[in-house]
């Protein structure tokens, strides 16, 4: 499973912890492959940004309640900071 391509990103809601972290949930449209690949139908993006720096993406199927979590590896360098950059564009602390 290896993602190398989002598109549409879209920013949904947000939970700011005051100097610790953001959390963001974000939809998009994902590569029907790699949906089929990870069992999801209906996912969205659940991002973390940590203040002290570092991130965590998380992909969260809506229908099923299923969680993927993907490693660097398993997301294209290119795709992977996209989606940091958006999250942070829509973040509070950053």
């Amino acid at each position: 499973m290896y993602l190398n391509e989002i598109s549409n990103l879209r920013f949904h809601s947000q939970l700011s912890l005051k100097q610790v972290e953001d959390r963001l949930l974000i939809t998009a449209d994902f590569p029907q492959r790699y949906l089929i690949e990870i069992g999801m139908s209906e996912p969205f993006l659940y991002v973390t940004l940590y203040v002290r720096g570092g991130d965590r993406i998380k992909i969260i199927d809506e229908d099923s309640a299923r969680l993927h979590i993907p490693s660097k590896k398993e997301i294209e360098p290119e795709t992977y900071n996209k989606i940091i950059h958006f999250a942070k564009t829509h973040a509070k602390q950053f």
